[in-house]
């Protein structure tokens, strides 16, 4: 019996492992949080500057008319300036080039600028036209004032053909 009265006096020593990952990096500082917030705010506070002012500059930027101009212009000065042009007829609102083979009228008709070939078809050059007048200054050149509406407003040019 002597075994079951025995008295262990020691202690069996456990080993766990600890498995925690201490990471060395520190958050923001306080100075490195408050120049990120400052430039949001900033980004913040312009937005309404750049919304109201692009809104100023719709009417130019959606309503603009001068590359229709030029291009019909550019139309217009290229069969004038042909080589086999036998006759330019001026009439009211309208402009006729006879050419060897074919006949080209440019005429206002419903707010638009048209351009017929030989009596057929019809090709708007320009829409939103007020008024034109042609008038012929030398063999050469022909003076084409246009009178336009862009929005609103009315813008009256003269163009030199």
């Amino acid at each position: 019996m002597k075994l079951f009265r025995q008295h262990i006096n020691c202690v069996y020593k456990i080993i766990k492992q600890n498995k925690n990952i201490a990471i060395e990096k520190q958050g923001f500082t306080l100075i490195e949080s408050l120049v990120a917030l400052l430039i949001q705010m900033t980004i913040v506070l312009l937005i309404p500057l750049l919304i109201f002012s692009l809104g100023q500059l719709k009417t130019t930027v959606f309503e603009d008319r001068t590359y229709d101009i030029e291009l019909m212009i550019k139309d217009i000065s290229h069969t004038l300036h042909a080589e086999h042009v036998k006759a330019q007829i001026i009439r009211k609102k309208e402009l006729e080039i006879r050419d060897s083979n074919t006949e080209i009228n440019y005429k206002l008709r419903n707010q638009k600028i048209i351009k017929t070939v030989g009596h057929r078809g019809n090709i708007t050059m320009c829409n939103h036209v007020v008024d034109v007048h042609f008038e012929k200054l030398t063999h050469d050149l022909i003076l084409m004032k246009i009178t336009y509406q862009e929005g609103t407003t009315t813008h009256e040019k003269e163009i030199l053909l």
